[in-house]
């Protein structure tokens, strides 16, 4: 009697597997996730299970992750340190005469950097008297459309403010039409700028330097920037 009633019970456990298996439900799957009001088919086509891409495929935005993964680009801290002395020899005093072999803080700005170098979002202070300058280089998963995004945006919310829309820079970017792929903040202080999928942007501050002197600064650290964090 024992044993009648344990195969009875394997029977009855067995019978609720196979009604729960056989999908009581209207519910339809896809990839092993129920999809409320979803046909059986939608998840398993041919009878194959359907394969759910990464989640990071998902973008909001439009992301590719086949054509955008990140990368491991950087701006190491003796990349930051070039950049210093590049910063140092264009806004020091050119009119001293300089001696040959002689430390780039013979300018008399006194510039030093300090460095995150951590990818993908790496970065290079470079400060001063009177100097203020910060280099960031994103080089994560869809920097590119990220990029394409921040632009958008910003001429959407100041198309009533002049100093905020961004203004196209030649010769800093990847080759675009309309120069596209380099722009200029005016009001931000900050250019912004596409190679590939690096996003590099610089935002800088220098007494007595015009806008578009600021502009042709940054555009200047930008180039090397991008330079740099390619090797």
């Amino acid at each position: 009697m024992g044993f009648v009633r344990f195969c009875a019970c394997c029977l009855g456990i067995g019978a609720c597997l196979v009604t729960v298996g056989c999908g009581g439900s209207s519910e339809g799957t896809t990839g092993g996730t129920t999809v409320p009001g979803g046909s059986p088919s939608a998840g398993n086509a041919n009878g194959r299970r359907a394969i759910h891409e990464p989640v990071q495929s998902r973008g909001i935005k439009g992301e590719d992750p086949r054509a955008e993964a990140a990368t491991t680009a950087r701006i190491s801290a003796g990349d930051c340190a070039a950049l210093g002395r590049l910063a140092e020899r264009r806004l020091g005093d050119r009119g001293r005469d300089a001696v040959q072999g002689a430390d780039d803080r013979s300018s008399g700005l006194d510039l030093s950097t300090r460095s995150d170098p951590k990818p993908p979002l790496s970065r290079c202070e470079i400060s001063g008297r009177g100097v203020s300058i910060n280099v960031y280089l994103d080089s994560g998963f869809a920097a590119h459309q990220r990029y394409g995004n921040r632009i958008a945006e910003t001429v959407q919310f100041n198309t009533e403010n002049p100093a905020g829309l961004p203004q196209a820079v030649p010769h800093v970017g990847e080759k675009a039409a309309y120069n596209a792929d380099a722009n200029w903040i005016p009001a931000l202080r900050s250019l912004l700028a596409l190679r590939g999928n690096r996003w590099l942007t610089v935002t800088i501050s220098v007494a007595g330097k015009s806008d578009d002197q600021l502009r042709d600064e940054a555009a200047a650290l930008a180039r090397a920037g991008f330079k740099l964090s390619a090797s």
